[in-house]
């Protein structure tokens, strides 16, 4: 007696890699593509700004827990960039709500800007003002909208983290992940 054809059990065929050229369909492997044949090609990093995140986070926590153990409320300062001569009303609101969050206080005349494209941020009038408060004690940080607003460049924004280690701290009213950079 033969069994019906649906309960025959006949080995299937090996499967086998396949040796034809794959063309890349998703985003990471034409990006990974685009990289390999265009090598000297200056690219936007999805997420530059990401690894400096925990470490900015960490002395953030560690420069507000200080000066709660002192027995006072953190002090910041605002920092913006400004376009076309307008004052960053919007940005310092930002900043503001993003202090007012975290229970930090804001002092009057502690709102600072630079014109963007004013340079690297050391040679702005603005943000050397910042570091000036935090040196003399009377800021324990800098609350701005995003890690553009110091830098555009990866470096730069490396040098400023670096600079507020253990000085004062960086808040973002938006954090780094996601941000893109030269």
């Amino acid at each position: 007696p033969r069994e019906p054809p649906h309960l025959r059990h006949e080995p299937r065929p090996a499967m086998r890699q396949s040796t034809a050229r794959r063309t890349p369909t998703s985003l990471i492997d034409r990006r990974g593509l685009e990289v390999w044949q265009n090598p000297d090609q200056l690219r936007v990093e999805a997420d530059a700004y990401g690894s400096f995140a925990v470490a900015r986070r960490d002395n953030l926590e560690r420069i507000v827990a200080r000066a709660r153990t002192h027995g006072r409320v953190p002090r910041v300062c605002l920092y913006a960039l400004t376009f076309g001569g307008q004052e960053p009303r919007h940005s310092f609101n930002a900043a503001t709500a993003c202090a007012v969050r975290q229970c930090w206080q804001v002092g009057a005349g502690q709102s600072y800007a630079d014109h963007h494209g004013s340079g690297a941020p050391v040679s702005r009038p603005g943000w050397c003002g910042v570091r000036k408060q935090i040196l003399a004690g009377y800021a324990d940080g800098v609350v701005v909208v995003t890690a553009d607003v110091i830098s555009p460049r990866v470096e730069e924004y490396r040098q400023e983290l670096n600079w507020f280690e253990h000085k004062g701290f960086i808040a973002l009213v938006i954090p780094e992940a996601g941000q893109g950079l030269t």
